[in-house]
């Protein structure tokens, strides 16, 4: 099945009460919110914006900010949209690793681009990853909050949390930290990383030095 279809049929009912229940699993978003280094009147891209959750609370917190929001279902958006109807905030429904310039409308790069929760839904991560870095600017930041490990979960409660993820699309993607290391071998970034809930998710700030 094609993937925007899936995200649609998935959360076509979801969305209207996602941010309720998704609030007890989803843990470190607001710090990468409350932490995101965007300058004032910066540009901020989310990808995987969903519902706009997150988007509606880094508006409150940064005014100033421009805010951008993608995301392959429609269905979300719309939720999304009259989240934040009247807010300027931007909204577009394209595949992550189609992301560029045409997408979003501008030449002008981005501050700081984040993934809440997105990347181990996103089957094509490491393009999508790529798309975003080449909107960012020199210097810029790149956020990741996601899925890390067990984080002290009993094995029982461990398993239920990952059946109950695959009804959603989510996949673990261990491999996604290797790929962040890799890029800051490379002389591409410097990498931070925080841990989340004794290791249940990490939060990853890649700071932009080269394409």
């Amino acid at each position: 099945m094609d993937h925007a279809l899936k995200m649609d049929r998935i959360y076509a009912v979801q969305r209207h009460f996602y941010d309720v229940t998704r609030r007890f699993y989803l843990l470190g978003r607001d710090r990468l919110l409350e932490g995101l280094p965007a300058p004032k009147n910066g540009r901020v891209l989310e990808v995987g914006c969903g519902t706009g959750r997150n988007l509606e609370r880094l508006r409150r917190l940064r005014p100033d900010l421009r805010l951008c929001g993608l995301d392959i279902s429609r269905k979300m958006l719309e939720t999304a949209g009259r989240k934040l109807e009247g807010s300027g905030v931007a909204l577009t429904c394209c595949p992550a690793e189609r992301l560029g310039c045409a997408v979003v409308g501008t030449d002008e790069p981005f501050d700081a681009v984040f993934f809440s929760y997105s990347l181990s839904m996103i089957p094509a991560w490491g393009p999508a990853l790529e798309a975003a870095w080449a909107l960012l600017r020199p210097g810029g930041t790149l956020a990741v909050v996601d899925f890390w490990g067990e984080g002290g979960l009993p094995g029982w409660l461990h398993w239920a949390h990952s059946r109950w993820l695959d009804l959603f699309g989510v996949s673990f993607r261990p491999e996604l930290l290797g790929y962040l290391r890799n890029m800051e071998r490379a002389g591409r970034a410097n990498l931070s990383m925080e841990s989340v809930r004794g290791g249940y998710a990490y939060l990853a700030w890649v700071r932009k030095i080269t394409d």
